[in-house]
Order: C-alpha cells, then structure tokens, then sequence
C-alpha cells in the first residue's frame, strides 16, 4: 500500500510539471506579441486621433449654434433694453441670445480637411499594419534562436554520451592489456569539455527564452516552452526568386511603402487648403434674442379723466375741463417681458482677402514644400527597400550555400570519424588521434546547426518581403 501511494506521488509531481508548462507556437507568440504590443497601443491611440479628426473636419459644414446669457444691474443713466428710453435710476436687467453661423463657401477648405484626415487615418493604419508584420519577423527570430539553442543542446548531450560509450569501450580495452593507461586521459579531457560545453548550451539556451518571454511580456519565471515543428519546409528558394520580382512584391505588400504613398497625397491636398486662403469666404448666420428688465411697464388699463384748464375770459377767469384718456401702467412679469421683447436676425457675410501680411503666401509655399518633402521620403523609403531587399537575397543565397557546403563538411567527418572509431576499436589508431577527429565532427555539426537556422531564417526573410505569412509549418 505504501509503494502504491509513493508511486502516486511521484506520478502526480511528475504530471504538474509536464502539464503545468505551456506549449507555445510560433502563431500563438506572434499574436500574443502583437496583443500585448505597447508600440500598437500607441497606434491605436494614433488611429483614434485620426478618426477624431475625420469628424471634426465633416462636422465642419454643419452651422454652429451657440447661446449667451447676461444679468446686470444698471447705475445712473442708461438705456433700459426693454424699453429704448434713456432712465437715471437703478434697475437689473437680464437677457438671452441664440446665435447660428454656417460656412457656405472657403474655396473647397472643409472637403479637402476632410479628404486629408481620411487619407491619413489610413496612413496610420498602414503603420499599425506594418508594425504587426514587423513584430511576427521579430519573433520569428527569437523562436529559431530557441529552436537552434535546443537543438544545440540535445547535440552536445548527444557528443557528451558519445564521448562516455568511448571511454567505456577504451576501460574494457584497457582491462585487457590492449591499450596503455594513459590513454584515458585524453578522453576525460573530452569529457570534461563536453560537459563544458553543455553548460554553455543551456545557459545560451536560458537566455534566448528569456528573450523570447520579455518580447512577449511575459514574467521571466513564467513556466513555458515552445513547439519544435520539426524539418520546416523551405518554400522559397534564393536561387531561384529575383530581385525584380521579390521588390514588386514587396512594393504591394509593405504597408510602409503604402503609408508614405498616402501622407503624399496629404500633403497635396494640404497645398489646396492652403490656396483657400486666397479666395473669398461667404457665410450666413441667424440670431434671436431678448431681455428683461425690472423696470419694464406694460398698460393695464386706460382711464379717461377731465383735465382742468384756467382761462381768461372777457377778463374773467374761467376754468375750462378738458377730457382725456391715461395709461395706467403696471410690472410687466419676467416671462411676458421675454415674448414680448423677443427679435430675430439673419444675414451673410463676404470675406475677400486683400492683403494678408504675406501669412497667406507663406502657407502655400510651405505646403509645397511638405509636398516635396514626403515625395522625398517616399522616394527615400522606395531606395532603402531596394537595398534591403537586395542584401536579403545576397544573404539568403550565401547562407544556402553555407548550409549545402555544411552539410557535405558535416557527412565528410561524420565518415572521417566512424572510420577512425572502427581503427581505435581495433587498436590501430590512439586516444589523442580519436579525440582529435572526434572534435572536428563536432565543430562540423555545430556550423551545420548554425548554418541551417541561418538559412531559415533568412528564407523567412524573403517571404516577409514576397507577403507570405511567416510561418514553421506546412
């Protein structure tokens, strides 16, 4: 019973550490980069402001509408607002007013804005998308160099084993007189920088999953591995693609060529908002107001009333009534005096531009000169993709035949070496000599190992640039 619950501990322990550790593909780091990339946030947040603007700019042929207020009160002679008529007193006054405007006319100013903040939201969009094809071929690096410091491991494990089945065979060899004592020392001396070396390998190994782990944000004792795909199809050959057609490809494919393509056309229709300066602006615009004052009156009734009046006559005085009508007055009340003193008002303007201090010329020349400028860059962008993708084809091509010319060095020792294993077996060749070919087979297989990832790698490079996706898989 007790074997039974030890073995079920240890088969537990060792099932959370297998089952605990996340399998990562090169497709699920690309996303997870891409996801918790802080170089997209802020493109997002770029791509926010360019939308911002995109409906500022069409929010611009809409009338504005905008409504003031005012209270005060009034000392010595003024003129009541409700009334026009100068008085010399105190009284409080309140008023409200409504204004509209709309543009109708600014030489094409509001259609071209609008024009330019969509053709640079799309720019930023270009860019967002050529970070996200920058990040995947970044971390397509880093998963080959982990890829190549696992496989550098499991080679070293392999020679160090290698090394030990020798030293075996040399101690039973030993044992019967075939061979000096001596010999063994060469072969500990292997040993020993076997182990080195494996040392080396893990080490190296630690860091480019550290490396690996800190591109993707990720803790650095985050417990994860990546899948090996095993023999990776090689689609693209160097020999065979050219340069015209891998940079035609790439001229379509490359956001970034596409977005400098854009800001061009930016910058153009900056030139014209810059000619609005030199035309006439034509605009409309209504207003309604009223006011209200504490010393508003209104009639409230008419009363008729005899007036007297002294006369002179035949030299007596006579007084002689004469009938009239009088208002009598009374507050107005606060709302009655806002229907009752309610105006409107609509009108237009023209604009024309006479002399505008030279700011108006000065603008257009410098919206040519941004025309000429990202013409520039476009161009500027265009030469370093040329060159670009020319070394990527040179290196390509080289590191292909570093690996063939790796491969045939690596069958060539590996045959050197089993011939002198059969040799030291039958006591025709020393330890030192073995040692010393053996080492040559393992530098062979180690540049094999380089050159392969080499290669690979920059395959990928080459689809990057043809628009394939970067992938390690069929």
């Amino acid at each position: 019973m007790k074997t039974i619950s030890l073995s079920l501990f240890f088969w537990s322990i060792f099932h959370i550490g297998i089952f605990g550790q996340e399998i990562w593909s090169l497709e699920k780091c690309v996303n997870h980069a891409i996801e918790k990339s802080l170089q997209i946030e802020n493109s997002k947040l770029t791509l926010s402001g360019t939308e911002i603007d995109i409906t500022q700019a069409r929010h611009s042929r809409y009338p504005n509408l905008s409504g003031n207020t005012n209270v005060g009160w009034n000392f010595g002679r003024t003129i009541d607002p409700t009334s026009n008529q100068f008085v010399t007193e105190t009284f409080f006054n309140n008023g409200f007013s409504f204004n509209s405007n709309v543009l109708l006319y600014n030489g094409g100013r509001i259609g071209n804005s609008i024009q330019q903040s969509i053709q640079n939201s799309r720019a930023t969009m270009k860019d967002m998308e050529q970070t996200k094809r920058d990040i995947s071929l970044n971390v397509a690096s880093l998963y080959l160099n982990l890829l190549f410091a696992k496989e550098n491991l499991v080679n070293a494990e392999n020679q160090l084993k290698l090394t030990n089945d020798q030293l075996n065979q040399l101690n039973k060899q030993i044992a019967v007189g075939n061979r000096p004592e001596n010999d063994i020392l060469d072969l500990q001396a292997q040993i020993a920088t076997n182990e080195q070396t494996i040392i080396e390998a893990r080490n190296n190994l630690t860091i480019n999953l550290l490396n690996l782990k800190q591109f993707l944000r990720l803790d650095p004792d985050y417990n994860m591995d990546i899948l090996n795909p095993g023999d990776v199809p090689l689609e693209t050959d160097p020999d065979i693609v050219t340069f015209g057609e891998l940079y035609r490809s790439a001229l379509s494919t490359q956001p970034s060529v596409s977005a400098n393509e854009m800001r061009v056309k930016v910058a153009q229709l900056g030139e014209k908002i810059a000619k609005a300066d030199f035309l006439p602006t034509i605009g409309a615009g209504g207003s309604v107001r009223t006011n209200y004052s504490n010393k508003g009156r209104s009639i409230d009734r008419i009363e008729n009333v005899v007036r007297p009046l002294d006369v002179v006559i035949d030299g007596r005085n006579v007084s002689i009534g004469f009938p009239s009508q009088v208002p009598i007055f009374s507050e107005t009340p606060y709302f009655d005096q806002f229907t009752d003193n309610i105006s409107y008002g609509i009108g237009a303007s023209v604009t024309i531009p006479i002399y505008s201090n030279y700011s108006a010329k000065a603008g257009l020349q410098r919206a040519k000169l941004n025309s000429e400028r990202a013409q520039l860059t476009l161009d500027q962008s265009k030469e370093t993709l040329k060159i670009t993708i020319g070394q990527a084809l040179s290196d390509a091509k080289a590191a292909k035949a570093r690996f063939m010319a790796t491969e045939k060095t690596k069958s060539a020792q590996s045959n050197l070496y089993n011939n002198a294993l059969k040799r030291f077996e039958i006591g025709n060749l020393n330890a030192f000599e073995l040692t010393r070919l053996k080492t040559q087979m393992e530098t062979s297989v180690i540049n094999h190992i380089i050159a392969k990832y080499d290669y690979l790698f920059r395959t990928k490079i080459l689809d990057f640039y043809l628009g394939k996706p970067i992938v390690l898989t069929k």
